[in-house]
């Protein structure tokens, strides 16, 4: 039997600094928005990060 093999969608992410700055707010507003479900955040290990089509979308359409 042959198992197709999904290809992985490659995803992103960058830093809350890089966040923040590419919407022009600061860190604590990208925080409220995260605790308010505007924008969610990913954990790599301890590390949080942003998914950059998530920053993009906020640029292009608000939130």
């Amino acid at each position: 039997m042959n198992q197709l093999e999904i290809p992985k969608k490659r995803i992103n992410l960058i830093t809350k600094q890089m966040a923040a700055q590419r919407l022009s707010i600061s860190i604590r507003t990208l925080d409220r928005m995260v605790s308010k479900g505007v924008i969610e955040k990913v954990f790599l290990g301890t590390s949080v990060r942003f998914r950059d089509t998530d920053i993009q979308n906020i640029i292009e359409n608000g939130y």
